[in-house]
């Protein structure tokens, strides 16, 4: 008989009871998502920082690299911390490991790569193409 997983505390307790299979992908899922969070936040007061505007050109135009590179990391680690996110409702909800586009178990060997995917690598080449 299949054991239903017990639902997953927030992140405030992450000592989840979930099935011992997954006890390392929440692991490493819950560290993830704190590292993001807190680069996340860092960035954004990074991104706040004012900006002198009377310099020189280059110093302006490094300055509005610099904020538009931050800018950038914010969003790829807002999109990553979704996908973490989104990974860990899947080990509330029991369908952690399944890909969601063929319904079939994702290998131990890529979720063990990228713990936060949704798709099994053949899925995820067709969806890219």
């Amino acid at each position: 008989m299949k054991s239903r997983p017990a639902p997953l505390p927030d992140a405030a307790d992450p000592g989840a009871s979930v099935p011992a299979k997954w006890q390392w992908h929440l692991q490493t899922l819950l560290r993830l998502r704190a590292r993001l969070q807190s680069q996340s936040k860092e960035h954004l007061s990074e991104a706040e920082i004012p900006r002198n505007t009377d310099h020189d050109f280059v110093a302006h135009a490094s300055d509005t690299s610099e904020f538009e590179s931050l800018i950038s990391e914010v969003n790829s680690e807002a999109h990553l911390l979704a996908e973490v996110e989104s990974a860990l409702q899947r080990l509330r909800l029991g369908t952690y490991g399944i890909c969601e586009a063929t319904q079939t178990p994702i290998p131990a060997a890529r979720l063990k790569a990228v713990p936060w995917t949704r798709f099994s690598r053949e899925a995820a080449d067709r969806l890219e193409r």
